[in-house]
C-alpha cells in the first residue's frame, strides 16, 4: 500500500448529491430519518469552499459507491485522494485508511457499503496503562503489516481495576445502519499469575448520546487461550437521536488482581445479520 498524503482536500457536496437518493428505504420514518441525517452531515461540510469534481467522477465511474459521506472523513483528517483513480480509491477505503496514525483506522465494509472504524489500544482510555508493573506495550506482528505501521497491543500483567474505555462520533456512522460495538483480546496462559482473566466475568457499557446506557456481561472462561477474539460491548441504529458521541467499555472491579490478557482493539461495524 502507498501511504496516502496530507493535502487540502475538495467539497463532499458534490458525491453527496449523487449518493444520498440511493439511500435505501424501507418507510417513511426511515426517510425522514435520511433526510435528518443528511441535515447533520452538511453541517460537517460548511467549511468547505472548493468543488466537487472527485466526488462526481467518483459515483460517475464506479459501480458500487462508497459510502455518501467519506470525503467528510477523509477531509476532517487532512487526507487527500487527488493520486487515486476511483478503483484505487475504493480497494483503498475497504482495506482501510489510517485517520490517526497507529490509533484510529477508518475503514468501508465492502459487502454492506458502510462506514465502520477501528480504535487500537493506543487510542483507548486504559486505567493504569502509565504503570509498568501493571501494563506493558508490545507490537504485534500480524496486525497491519502492510500499513507500515507499527501497532502496538496492550498486555495486561496485574490490576484490581480493570477498565478500559473509548470514543467515538457517530456523525460518520453510515445512517439507517444498525451498528455493534467489540472489544477484540486475547488471554494468556502464564505461569507467572495465578489469578488470569479466564476465571472472570466483565462489564461491557455502551453511552449513546442523550445518556442512554447499554450494560450487559459476558463470562470468559468459555473463551479460546491464545487466540484472538471479540467480546460485543452492544449495538446501537444510527438515527438521529443516536447522532453525537457514543463511548464503550470494558471492566472488572473487584477486589481480586487480573493478569494475562492481551487488549488489540475495539471495532465499530455494521450488525451482520
Amino acid at each position: 500500500m502507498h501511504p496516502i498524503k496530507v493535502d487540502e482536500i475538495k467539497s463532499v457536496k458534490g458525491i453527496m448529491e449523487n449518493e444520498i437518493p440511493q439511500v435505501e428505504q424501507t418507510s417513511s420514518d426511515e426517510t425522514n430519518s435520511v433526510k435528518e441525517m443528511e441535515t447533520e452531515i452538511q453541517q460537517v461540510e460548511e467549511n468547505s469552499e472548493a468543488d466537487s469534481l472527485e466526488g462526481k467522477e467518483i459515483t460517475a465511474k464506479r459501480g458500487t459507491k462508497p459510502p455518501l459521506n467519506f470525503l467528510a472523513i477523509l477531509n476532517d483528517a487532512n487526507i487527500s485522494i487527488q493520486d487515486f483513480s476511483p478503483d484505487e480509491l475504493c480497494n483503498q477505503l475497504y482495506k482501510g485508511v489510517f485517520i490517526e496514525p497507529k490509533k484510529l483506522m477508518y475503514y468501508v465494509d465492502k459487502e454492506l457499503n458502510k462506514n465502520c472504524f477501528i480504535v487500537f489500544a493506543r487510542k483507548l482510555h486504559i486505567t493504569w496503562i502509565g504503570n509498568s508493573d501493571y501494563w506493558n506495550w508490545t507490537k504485534e506482528e500480524d496486525i497491519c503489516d502492510e500499513y507500515f505501521e507499527d501497532i502496538e497491543v496492550a498486555v495486561l500483567l496485574g490490576v484490581c481495576w480493570l477498565e478500559i474505555k473509548g470514543e467515538i462520533r457517530t456523525i460518520d456512522l453510515s445512517p439507517g445502519t444498525v451498528y455493534e460495538v467489540v472489544f477484540v483480546v486475547m488471554m494468556l496462559n502464564v505461569d507467572w499469575c495465578e489469578c488470569n482473566m479466564w476465571n472472570y466475568s466483565v462489564t461491557l457499557t455502551l453511552i449513546l448520546p442523550h445518556s442512554k446506557k447499554v450494560t450487559r456481561h459476558e463470562n470468559l472462561k468459555q473463551k479460546p487461550i491464545g487466540k484472538w477474539f471479540e467480546i460485543q460491548v452492544g449495538e446501537f441504529k444510527m438515527t438521529p437521536e443516536n447522532v453525537g458521541e457514543i463511548s464503550f467499555q470494558l471492566g472488572e472491579f473487584s477486589s481480586d488482581w487480573k493478569c494475562g490478557a492481551v487488549l488489540k482493539c475495539a471495532i465499530i461495524r455494521p450488525k451482520n445479520y
